[in-house]
Parts: C-alpha cells; structure tokens; sequence
C-alpha cells in the first residue's frame, strides 16, 4: 500500500471515531440534565427514567407520543362509525330530493350488484305501500288528428257520405301502430311502425269487403299517412318449394311531416314460417273459419233463445274481439285465437316444440287458471331451453315468463314484449347464418333494452 493511501486511511479511522466520542458525550449531557430535572425520584422507583411522553422533551425533538394497541383499535372504531352515520345521512337526504323510481333503468344497470339490490327493493316497498303498480311510460305518439286529416277522408255523397269512410280504417292502423310500439318497448317515438297484418282479418273486424280495405288503403297512402306491400314467403305444396303471399305489411306514420315508406329489410325479413302455420292451422283463413262457425253456433243459439246480442257482436274499435285478435297479430303474426271463444283453462292442442309455438302460446299464461298456470309456463320454459340449446339454463327461461307475466298483471305489456322479442329471435336463427348462441343474443336484448330496437 502507497504512503499516501496508509495516511487518507488513518485520517478516515480518525475522522469517524472523533464523530463516535462527539455523539456520546451529547447523549451523556442529555442524561445528566434529566437527572436533574428529577432530583426528588427514589433509586428504587426507576431515578434517571423518564416517562414516555417526555422523552422527546428530553432530547429536544418532538417525538410522538407512543399509543397503545387498544387506542388504535378505538380510534378504528370511532371513524368506521363515523362513515357509517354519515353514509347514512347522505342516503336519507337523496331518498327525499330524488326517489329511486326516478332513476332510468341505464343508471341502475351501471350500479354495482349490491347497489341495483337496494335500489330494487325501494322500489318495491314502495309499491306495496302505495298499492298501485307504476304503469311503464312508453314513448309519447301525437293524436291521429295531428298527423292525418279526418275530415277530408269523410265521403261528401254517395252511399259512404256521412261516415267516416277511410278515417275508419286510419283509426284502426292507429291503434294497431300504438300497440306494436308498446309490446315492442321502443324508448322514443320512431317516425314509423312496420307490421305484419292480413286483409280478411281487417275486413272482419270493420265488417266491410275486402275491396273496401284496399280502397281506404290506397286513399291512406295518397295522403302518405301508410304504405303497404304483399309480403311474400316459401312454402313447399307437393313436394315443391313454392313462392306464395302470406299477408300485407303496412308501415304507419307515427310523427309529423313524415312519408310512411316500407323499405328493403322490411319485405326480406322472415315475419313467419308458412309451413309450420299452415300446419298448425295458424292462418287467417283458420280463424275466419272457426270464427265463422261460431257465429253460427250463435245465430242458431240466439233464434232459440229469441237473443238479439250476440257474444262477439260488439264494434272493434271500441274494444271488440276481434281488434285483439289484430293486435296478436301484428305483434306474432299468426297468432292463432278464436275470438268468439273465452275459456281461461285452455292449453295449446299440443306441446309446443319450437320458438314460434312458444310465443304463440305466451298470451295464454294470462288466462291460464291459476291451477294450471305453473305447468304451462315449465312447459314453455322447457321448450325454449331446448330449442335454443340452453338446457341448463331452464329454470332461468321460468323466471323469465314469471316476471313477463307479472308485468302483465300490472299492467304492463309483459307478454306482449317477451313475444315481440322471441319472435326477432326466430328470425335471426334463420336469417343470421354466423349467430352461434341465441341464448346469449336474448339475454343481451333483454337485459339492454334501451339498444334493441325491434
């Protein structure tokens, strides 16, 4: 080693041992000075030992006072409750200015899971304290009278002059339209509503010929009030894949200013399987049919009885028969009811085997008697894990029907909206060759609802 390197080393070693004796002669000082600050302490008491929260005072520094375990405990304690008063406090002051029923159906989804639970069972102690069920409210539509001119459709002679002529038929697709957008659970009001309808059912239920629709029909369209189309399916008839007509479409105007128009999509999407209607008898010319007979039945009845009323005679556009049998169908076309025939009890004439006959047979879980309803609805909720290759999820497709039809009871358009949406389903299955789970596409649709239009 270097002369030079042997003589910085000593200066080091000399240099941290002079810093070793300064720094114990400062804590020797510090100690004699409290020995003196307690003279009066016994030897045997702990003399020279100062209590904790003096030490820093001692030495000169402000060193925190040593806490306990229970003090920290204590403390823990006190701010959790102090969260929890004031969480509570908060919640009570939003319940007053803003009641949870208030809140759009986006913002509860965003909630967490324990959030969207409180927020649901307010609503429903709510409900039940008030004893009336909140209504949904669906997109406002203005009045017929502000998008389509009334009297100008009354004929000024001839043998309509008088009546209302066209206005009638006008007034019929106005509350087709206002249903179709219920059960469809649209959130704002579209420019038009396209559906599916037959003209032999429109001529029955406004009891005028077939040729008298049409008429009315091309007047509506002059006016750009509608726009109707045949719309065109497969059928096979002897072995053979044939094109034939299965109803009219008609696009209704809704808002103001607005030419109804049917477009491409709407005459190419499947509204119904041909085959499997005509095989089930769901066809207009099956309910004209069977309706037919039971006027008959009627009429013989009545001149029996010397009756005058007949059940089913009532107008319907003022809440008849058959302005029901409309509304199923321009929600499902193809419904299948009677609508002379009113029997609570009854069950579809078989056990439904695809998506099409589960939604047919979704009104009847209404007028199901309540013995029966339990069944039907394990039925159909079988039928849907199945066709839609969810078999475990069967109990999940239950509870689905369950709440569509206490939707229902309250008023709502439960049912009608659950059919509107099994239907589309359909559709796709068909339609959309890459769709590989249906099960999925309804969940989503069900659970967004706000970004499915159908």
């Amino acid at each position: 080693m270097s002369t030079v390197a042997v003589a910085a080393h000593v200066s080091t070693a000399e240099t941290h041992q002079q810093r070793q004796e300064r720094k114990t002669s400062r804590y020797l000082e510090m100690a004699r000075a409290a020995l003196a600050a307690k003279p009066s302490a016994a030897p045997g008491e702990g003399a020279g030992a100062l209590p904790a929260a003096d030490h820093g005072t001692a030495l000169g520094t402000d060193l925190p006072r040593v806490r306990t375990v229970q003090e920290i405990g204590d403390d823990l304690q006190a701010n959790r409750e102090e969260r929890r008063r004031s969480h509570e406090k908060a919640r009570r002051e939003a319940e007053a200015t803003c009641s949870p029923q208030e809140f759009p159906e986006s913002v509860r989804e965003a909630y967490s899971a324990s959030a969207r639970v409180v927020v649901r069972r307010q609503v429903h102690v709510r409900q039940v304290q008030d004893r009336q069920p909140q209504r949904e409210q669906g997109p406002s539509v203005p009045k017929l009278e502000e998008l389509l001119d009334l009297a100008g459709l009354r004929p000024k002679r001839g043998r309509g002059a008088g009546t209302e002529g066209a206005g009638r038929l006008a007034r019929l697709f106005d509350l087709l339209a206002r249903y179709v957008l219920k059960a469809r659970g649209y959130r704002v009001t579209p420019s038009q509503v396209v559906f599916h309808m037959s003209q032999e059912l429109l001529a029955k239920a406004l009891k005028v010929n077939v040729k008298t629709v049409r008429r009315w029909t091309d007047q509506l369209e002059a006016l750009g009030y509608c726009h109707s189309r045949p719309h065109f399916s497969n059928m096979t008839q002897d072995g053979e894949t044939v094109t034939a007509v299965d109803g009219m479409l008609y696009a209704v105007r809704l808002q103001g200013g607005h030419r109804a128009h049917l477009s491409y999509d709407d005459l190419a999407h499947h509204w119904r399987d041909l085959d499997a209607d005509r095989k089930a008898g769901r066809t207009a010319w099956a309910i004209l049919k069977a309706a037919q007979k039971q006027e008959e039945q009627e009429q013989e009845k009545a001149r029996q009885e010397s009756q005058k009323n007949m059940p089913g005679s009532t107008s319907p556009t003022h809440g008849g028969a058959w302005l029901q049998v409309l509304k199923d169908w321009a929600v499902t076309p193809g419904t299948h009811k009677n609508p002379l025939e009113d029997d609570p009890g009854i069950f579809p004439p078989a056990e439904p085997r695809t998506v099409q006959d589960v939604v047919y047979a979704l009104p009847l879980v209404l007028d199901a008697h309540p013995t029966k309803r339990a069944a039907l609805v394990g039925m159909l909720g079988a039928t849907l894990a199945r066709q839609l290759r969810d078999q475990h999820s069967r109990r999940w497709y239950c509870r689905l029907i369950w709440d569509a039809y206490a939707a229902s009871v309250e008023g709502r358009a439960g049912l009608q909206q659950l059919a509107a949406q099994l239907a589309r389903l359909d559709a796709d299955r068909r339609e959309w060759g890459g769709l590989r789970n249906p099960a999925a596409l309804l969940a989503a649709r069900l659970r967004y609802p706000s970004a499915v239009q159908a």
